[in-house]
């Protein structure tokens, strides 16, 4: 995902945009809410259309567009609101512009004020969820939006390695860690049986319920290197054992909110079978967690 065009100063109206696709603004609300707003075309703008909208489209099947009305808000400017509230599947959704009698157009970033945006922590933790959106600008130049439903939510905060095994805090979002709970290591790159980790509850000082439960997973360095060879691991939670929910640890929070880009973390230096590894903790591009292991020093060619 490439980040959006930045803020335009107060009072500025921005530059004239060239030739090309329509160009919607984005500002979040403190509620998790987005509005978009572009130039309505000639002979459309300042008054309502029926059939205007604001399309999203996703890219996923078995998913069905969501129309945001488009309305006037004076200078001529048309709005199109997608509050919290409004369902929207995880996944990625193209933004295009519908106008009655012409054929749907696909949408430009324009400029962006998302500093307010949140992930409204308080009615996630009572829905039992965490809900995320991210606008940003495809390859192309295209605006597009990343939406993230979790229910529950394991947030991935912090990876240390020791001597004997590589530990990761995080915090669960939606459901409690139980005495049952366990963490699942998983192949991403190759066929297998998903390997079980320990998983503690981290005691600290009472929090409000909305601040989630504090976690410790546990990958201990046999498990986490396996055979050896080079591996891509996702990381899971199961916070109640085999009968209950499980969720993959990734990071969407930052200090306020959905976080633009996971800051990385170090790789770390792992014993090997055949050898020293290199354990690379990355996030996806959808934010997800995953350990990247490599050779930490090339393997001698066969002969």
């Amino acid at each position: 995902m490439t980040a959006l065009l930045p803020g335009l100063p107060p009072g500025s109206t921005g530059p004239v945009p060239a030739a090309g696709p329509p160009r919607a603004d984005c500002v979040a609300d403190t509620a998790g809410g987005l509005t978009f707003d572009l130039a309505g075309p000639d002979g459309l703008s300042g008054r309502a259309v029926d059939g205007a909208a604001l399309l999203l489209r996703p890219r996923e099947r078995g998913t069905d567009a969501v129309p945001l009305p488009l309305t006037p808000v004076g200078g001529g400017r048309l709005r199109a609101a997608l509050p919290r509230t409004v369902p929207l599947p995880e996944g990625h959704w193209d933004a295009w512009l519908r106008l009655p009698g012409s054929p749907d157009r696909r949408l430009a970033p324009g400029a962006h004020h998302l500093g307010p945006l949140t992930a409204a922590r308080a009615a996630d933790a009572a829905a039992g969820r965490v809900v995320a959106r991210l606008p940003y600008a495809t390859r192309g130049g295209r605006l597009s939006l990343r939406s993230w439903l979790r229910a529950p939510h394991a947030e991935a905060l912090g990876v240390v390695a020791g001597s004997e095994r590589v530990t990761v805090t995080g915090r669960l979002y939606g459901a409690a860690v139980t005495a049952h709970a366990y963490g699942e290591i998983r192949a991403v790159d190759a066929p297998g049986p998903a390997c079980r980790v320990p998983v503690t509850p981290t005691l600290e000082p009472a929090r409000p319920p909305v601040e989630g439960t504090p976690f410790t997973l546990t990958l201990p360095h046999p498990d986490l290197a396996a055979d050896g060879r080079p591996r891509t691991w996702s990381l899971w939670l199961r916070p109640a054992g085999e009968t209950g929910p499980e969720t993959r640890l990734a990071r969407l929070l930052g200090p306020g909110g959905v976080t633009t880009a996971p800051t990385p973390h170090p790789p770390l230096a792992l014993p090997g079978p055949r050898g020293p590894l290199h354990a690379a903790p990355v996030y996806t591009p959808s934010h997800d967690l995953t350990f990247r292991l490599s050779p930490a020093v090339p393997l001698p060619r066969r002969g």
